[in-house]
């Protein structure tokens, strides 16, 4: 016992040095992804570790004794490594079903082609959704189908009245622009391992489809190329958008999850893609995932539901709906009755 009392006291010691500044919702899952990162990485320090994880074939379950004296063992012999992964690294977001954010609005609108943006991008998984499949089962039965994907379909639960789209096809992308306070370019294997080890290694099927997240990626960003940049949101918003230029289509902007990272909770974007959106000579229009915050604000029918949302900028008008509120991982919708005008207003 007075062994366990000491390694636990010594991990505390580390733990708080090195997450020194970093805000207590990173540090777990950034002391979890290093540690995953070591393993799919093959390190040899890390192989007996390896033994526990799913996401590299180990057997062994998480239940077994062995367990904690072989973590402990591994976070000591990288202990240098793991602490400035700590105090440095970013987190890494990687929820690729979260493309249908923009993806399943996009199709009502009858663009022929539009350029697509995305605040908080990470490696851009989701600006190539349209290359994915989505399948969203309706309540009393059907399924609608989103996307060019033949495979690896992300599964949708959809509650409510849904309202579809005349055609369900996406505008022809023009240009994928992404931002991030880190953008991640997944030119390497090291920097894709450094993305899967955000996915937590219990969970291989997270995993598969981050791989075909990737592939779909690569496969849209040769033509027209993908631009990542770095911004810090929201004070750096209007420089990055700028950057833009005058676009000589409609642009589709999105965001999924991100406010929650952001100093003010994103309450700063709003003004700033308004005054932006004005200028454009083209509609633009704002796609969000995100929680609502005030005291007036509509409850989510679950806790910790993001509200999907949809601003329009457009012959000099402004419009919003709140089209439905969604689980974070995109896998359960309910509709609300916003959907039918939307639907409406473009046809």
């Amino acid at each position: 016992m007075g062994e366990r009392l000491g390694q636990d006291a010594a991990f505390a010691a580390w733990i708080l040095e090195a997450a020194a500044g970093r805000s207590s919702f990173d540090v777990p899952l950034l002391v979890l992804a290093g540690l995953h990162f070591q393993v799919l990485s093959r390190r040899p320090e890390a192989r007996e570790l390896a033994a526990y994880y799913p996401s590299v074939g180990g057997p062994a379950p998480a239940t077994a004794p062995g367990l904690g004296p072989t973590l402990f063992a591994t976070l000591d012999a990288f202990r240098d490594e793991l602490a400035a992964f700590i105090a440095t690294r970013p987190v890494q977001t990687n929820e690729g079903a979260r493309g249908l954010c923009w993806l399943l609005p996009a199709t009502y609108t009858g663009w022929k082609s539009a350029h697509l943006v995305e605040l908080g991008a990470s490696a851009g998984l989701n600006l190539a959704a349209d290359g994915r499949r989505y399948e969203l089962s309706l309540q009393g039965g059907g399924l609608q189908v989103f996307g060019l994907g033949r495979e690896d379909a992300f599964a949708v639960q959809g509650e409510g009245d849904f309202a579809p789209p005349a055609t369900g096809v996406p505008p022809q992308i023009l240009s994928r622009s992404g931002c991030d306070l880190a953008p991640l370019a997944l030119a390497d294997s090291a920097k894709r391992a450094y993305l899967a080890a955000f996915v937590w290694a219990d969970q291989p099927a997270r995993l598969q489809a981050l791989k075909a997240g990737i592939s779909a990626l690569l496969q849209a960003s040769s033509n027209p190329p993908l631009s990542l940049e770095a911004c810090r949101l929201p004070e750096e918003l209007p420089a990055y958008l700028a950057g833009l230029g005058r676009l000589a289509a409609p642009c589709i902007l999105f965001n999924s999850y991100i406010t929650m990272y952001l100093p003010d909770r994103g309450r700063g974007l709003a003004p700033l893609v308004a005054r932006w959106a004005r200028a454009q000579p083209h509609p633009v229009l704002w796609l969000q995932w995100e929680h609502l915050r005030g005291d007036h604000a509509p409850k989510a029918p679950v806790p910790g539901w993001l509200a999907w949302q949809a601003d329009l900028w457009q012959n000099g008008r402004h419009g919003h709906w709140h089209l439905a509120w969604v689980h974070p991982h995109g896998s359960r919708v309910c509709w609300l009755p916003a959907l039918a005008p939307w639907r409406d207003f473009w046809s």
